[in-house]
């Protein structure tokens, strides 16, 4: 039995004119593991996350912990959760060590364990040097890194994580990265992102998420294995380059060495071109894949 459970999960908004279903028939489980949502901006990721921390309630389905729907758990429920919602809210004039003590106090953490796991905290995300400066004086990727902390000061079970290094630069998105891959040995974590990426390299299971419902799921070698013979390399002149782009899903598009021609990565079922070559696949051609086939026609062209 897994620890999480979602079942026939939705929520629905409903106003004067129409109804709008962003999540929608959402059945999975969750061990303790690396979970990547993927999907684009829209796609009902952060709806699906507020609804498992409890801020929101499913308009149908529900969600169990342990065979116990999370709105009977109440506090023991918000007791075993970090989450790093994707606006994270903090305050300015605070030092890094005076806001985490405030949030252990809002967590009802016993002062002396809250200064260890704070202690312990603020080197796994390396802070500690700069513990004592006021979060305004921070960059991005240190507030992100407070925000990590923040949500583990109370040793969760369950982490969720939403767009958790949008904005931050690629050296420091790499450091967010490998601070959250140690995190899912035992507990389950949660992170969802629209970049690629984030979830390549540290992700045990996939799920992507499109137009509030998961349309393909598992390991990373059962997302591509369906992709294989479907990518493929040409290099091809920039007035031929720009006909294959309006026509096939392009995953890079560069100048080649050779001037006057363009290198074109393809995602297709069929043979974009005679000199095309297939390649293997990586994540985000088969991000593409199952994004873009159901808008194609004439096997893996666009519409």
């Amino acid at each position: 039995m897994c620890g999480l459970m979602l079942t026939g999960l939705e929520k629905v908004y409903q106003d004067k004119k129409q109804e709008k279903k962003v999540v929608w028939n959402l059945t999975v489980g969750f061990e303790h593991g690396i979970y990547g949502l993927l999907g684009e901006n829209g796609a009902g990721k952060t709806t699906l996350m507020r609804m498992i921390v409890g801020i929101l309630k499913p308009t149908q389905g529900q969600i169990t912990y342990d065979g116990i729907p999370i709105r009977q758990l109440g506090g023991a429920y918000r007791n075993l959760l970090g989450y790093l919602p994707q606006e994270f809210g903090y305050y300015k004039d605070f030092s890094a060590v005076r806001f985490l003590n405030y949030i252990a106090a809002l967590k009802a953490i016993a002062p002396e364990t809250a200064r260890e796991r704070i202690d312990n905290l603020l080197e796994i995300v390396g802070l500690t040097e700069v513990q004592n400066k006021k979060l305004k004086t921070f960059s991005g990727g240190m507030l992100r890194r407070v925000g990590i902390a923040q949500a583990l000061l109370n040793e969760p079970k369950i982490l969720i994580l939403d767009e958790p290094t949008a904005g931050l630069d690629p050296r420091e998105r790499v450091r967010f990265r490998n601070i959250i891959s140690a995190l899912g040995k035992d507990r389950i974590v949660i992170l969802s992102t629209h970049i690629v990426s984030d979830v390549e390299y540290i992700a045990d299971q996939i799920m992507i998420m499109k137009q509030g419902t998961f349309i393909k799921m598992g390991t990373q070698a059962q997302i591509l294995e369906p992709v294989a013979g479907c990518v493929w390399k040409c290099v091809v002149s920039e007035k031929e380059a720009n006909a294959l782009n309006a026509i096939y899903a392009v995953s890079n598009l560069r100048a080649s060495e050779h001037g006057g021609t363009v290198e074109l990565r393809i995602v297709s079922q069929e043979k974009p071109h005679q000199e095309a070559k297939a390649i293997e696949p990586v994540l985000e051609d088969a991000y593409l894949y199952y994004y873009l086939c159901e808008r194609s026609h004439n096997r893996g062209a666009w519409e």
